[in-house]
């Protein structure tokens, strides 16, 4: 996307955030925000400058040069190093068509120490935006050693790279699948750099929404831990 396409998708972003409803809403959402990081514990910094150093910019699959991240936190829950952001962003979808998406984004530091491979599982509603991201992961096929729900793989698709897929599977169990098909709705989630991704579409998340995520987040990032975690000798 060149200068002058920026320029636009800015201006129609300020002119559609002048609306009277748009802005009672925002408040709502950063009323709530703020409400929810004081309760974890989290540092609150509000909107963000993708090209300020002074924080850590949240990556993931929907970072890019024209999004916009606004609610920032970051803190430390149950041992775990989190970030929580709303972004928002036009994709281009091909064949001139475009989508706005708002994206509650929280990330989880994993502990383990080893390197694991970039894992994408993302609910099949919305495999257009991703799919349109930078991303040049491949979508695989799961189930050569261990039967997963037919259901998991209706709703979502794993991505990674072909030569990662048995290693990705050894991580993405069965069992974890089912916890993801019965607890996530259409969550996606991403591994990448170590770093756990959640993504939920919502232009103003309610609590509900904020601490089914932190649950979620935590239970992920927990298991795949718990499973990577040295076991004692006898």
């Amino acid at each position: 996307m060149g200068a002058r396409e920026r320029a636009v998708v800015r201006t129609k972003r300020a002119l559609r955030h002048m609306s009277p409803q748009h802005v009672i809403r925002t408040r709502m959402s950063a009323r709530l925000v703020r409400r929810y990081a004081d309760k974890l514990g989290l540092v609150y910094f509000g909107a963000v400058n993708q090209s300020d150093d002074e924080h850590r910019l949240v990556r993931g699959y929907t970072v890019s040069a024209t999004h916009m991240d606004s609610h920032y936190c970051v803190g430390t829950v149950h041992g775990y190093d989190v970030a929580m952001v709303l972004r928002n962003d036009v994709v281009r979808l091909g064949k001139g068509r475009e989508q706005r998406c708002h994206w509650l984004i929280l990330t989880f530091d994993l502990h383990t120490k080893y390197d694991l491979p970039h894992i994408y599982i993302g609910h099949r509603s919305k495999q257009a935006v991703y799919e349109a991201s930078y991303s040049r992961l491949m979508p695989l096929s799961v189930g050569t050693s261990g039967s997963y729900p037919a259901q998991f793989a209706s709703n979502y698709a794993v991505y990674g790279v072909p030569a990662h897929a048995l290693t990705i599977e050894q991580l993405i169990t069965p069992q974890i699948a089912t916890i993801i098909l019965s607890h996530f709705a259409e969550a996606s989630i991403e591994i990448e750099d170590n770093t756990v991704y959640l993504y939920v579409e919502s232009q103003y998340p309610n609590e509900t929404i904020v601490e089914k995520m932190v649950s979620n987040g935590l239970w992920f990032a927990n298991s795949i831990d718990a499973m990577l975690a040295p076991r004692p000798t006898d």
